[in-house]
């Protein structure tokens, strides 16, 4: 019995979509890029080893305030050009808290809450251990304050990845609670 010889054009076909393909999927790789929101540490030695990110576009910076010793919680939306300040809440109504905004649009029971929308291109937070500040995202909480030294420098902002960055990057909430690396 006599076997059918494959059609050769339609092997050549075939190979060449396969590379066609693979071509475009390494180029997506590549060049694709997700936003994220990126934490860094700055004047720390190691810079490079004080970097993570998250990629949910809604968060919240918490600390207690350092004269009124009460929580102070802020939510932010990631845009494409910086960071939308949405609503303020604080336990305790001071010296400096914002009073002529709009009363924020859902209530925290305890709180005081405005609605503020101001955009900042970044954010640059100094943390300590006193202030026990916080970022809090999806269902994760961030205690920057046992990551960091005293009084560094924090800068959030938004940020695109590509899939490479995000291999060299960790996850914030992956990251020790302790601060060691």
């Amino acid at each position: 019995m006599m076997r059918k010889q494959p059609n050769k054009p339609i092997w050549w076909i075939a190979g060449a979509a396969s590379m066609a393909a693979l071509v475009l999927l390494i180029l997506w790789v590549i060049f694709s890029r997700q936003s994220v929101i990126e934490v860094r540490v700055t004047g720390v030695a190691d810079s490079d080893s004080l970097v993570c990110y998250f990629v949910e576009p809604n968060f919240q910076l918490r600390w207690i305030h350092s004269v009124e010793k009460q929580w102070w919680e802020e939510q932010y939306l990631r845009e494409k050009e910086g960071l939308l300040l949405t609503n303020t809440y604080f336990q305790a109504f001071g010296a400096g808290t914002p009073s002529t905004e709009n009363i924020a649009p859902i209530k925290k029971q305890g709180y005081v809450g405005y609605q503020i929308n101001q955009r900042f291109p970044h954010l640059n937070w100094v943390v300590s251990r006193l202030t026990q500040g916080e970022i809090d995202y999806a269902d994760e909480r961030f205690l920057i304050h046992q990551w960091v030294p005293d009084y560094s420098e924090v800068t959030i902002m938004p940020k695109a990845y590509s899939l490479i960055d995000r291999f060299n990057k960790d996850f914030c909430h992956e990251l020790p609670s302790d601060g060691s690396q």
